[in-house]
């Protein structure tokens, strides 16, 4: 009966500090930066391993583009066209690279542009352009390309997930009114980067790029700042996609390899220190590796 008695403290103690030890692991989180939503999951088995906030439907940015990708990489897979088919730039796409804030590749009315330069642009430096460019030519229309994201949404039973357009630029920006932004949970964004790692790994040569340059020779660097050799580099990372407007304030979806296991991250809506709002985003995601997974 002692001997039973003491197993039984001895397994009700060491419940006791697996549950300390998860609660500091979410208590501690980000003492610092504050986000709307937050989420760290093991890529290969879906298990969450920290969330905060993570089923509410936000604006999502060039997160977006997550989504784009995958089409786009389905359109090579299938064989409707190559990474050396090649694109001119539509009246639309003209009128968005008039637009002087948006990010973009700049391209030029009766020059041509190769699948594998527009693709290069979108995931490495966000262009806006490019998106949209991919999406016409998966599509023929960009929202002829958001009726299938949102489709390819559908059949990854996304709940909190709409698109309106390819880029993840807000709707008031493009002047389509503020709720035709696109939006998503950041569950929903997780399992997309999910989807994409799954069945298109090659999207990591894209997205493990510093830099690269374009067609025109123009050499530009990645928006992600946590790869190899950027200013916020971190062991491991290679991916995924940041974004950041108005609406969305400043979002990081991240992966990479630790303790073995490739882990996603998502941040959304982060708040900025002082005027910037770009390294918060990073510094967070730095800080849920180093907690939860690397402690």
């Amino acid at each position: 009966m002692k001997k039973l008695i003491f197993l039984l403290f001895i397994i009700v103690l060491g419940f006791t500090f697996v549950l300390k030890e998860k609660d500091w692991k979410t208590e501690a989180i980000d003492p610092h930066v504050n986000a709307k939503a937050v989420l760290l999951i093991e890529a290969e088995t879906g298990n969450v391993l920290y969330e905060k906030n993570s089923k509410e439907s936000l604006p999502i940015a060039s997160m977006s583009k997550l989504m784009t990708q995958y089409l786009v990489l389905n359109a090579i897979q299938n064989g409707t066209m190559s990474w050396e088919s090649t694109y001119e730039p539509s009246d639309e796409v003209q009128q968005l690279i008039g637009k002087a804030a948006a990010t973009k590749l700049g391209m030029t009315t009766g020059n041509t542009y190769s699948v594998q330069e527009l693709f290069a642009a979108m995931t490495v430096n966000s262009a806006n352009d490019a998106a949209m460019a991919l999406a016409e030519m998966v599509s023929g229309t960009e929202e002829a390309f958001a009726n299938l994201m949102n489709e390819q949404a559908r059949e990854f039973k996304l709940k909190e997930t709409t698109f309106y357009n390819a880029s993840g630029l807000d709707g008031e920006y493009i002047g389509k009114g503020k709720e035709q932004t696109n939006r998503a949970s950041a569950r929903d964004v997780a399992t997309i980067a999910q989807k994409l790692l799954e069945d298109h790994p090659e999207v990591l040569d894209f997205t493990r790029l510093t830099d690269f340059t374009t067609g025109d020779g123009v050499r530009v660097w990645s928006t992600n700042l946590m790869l190899p050799g950027m200013p916020q580099a971190f062991p491991g990372i290679d991916g995924l996609k940041t974004g950041f407007t108005e609406e969305a304030g400043a979002c990081f979806v991240s992966t990479g390899i630790f303790e073995g296991k490739r882990i996603i991250t998502v941040v959304m809506d982060v708040e900025a220190n002082g005027t910037d709002t770009v390294n918060p985003r990073f510094e967070l995601t730095r800080e849920l590796i180093e907690r939860v997974v690397l402690h």
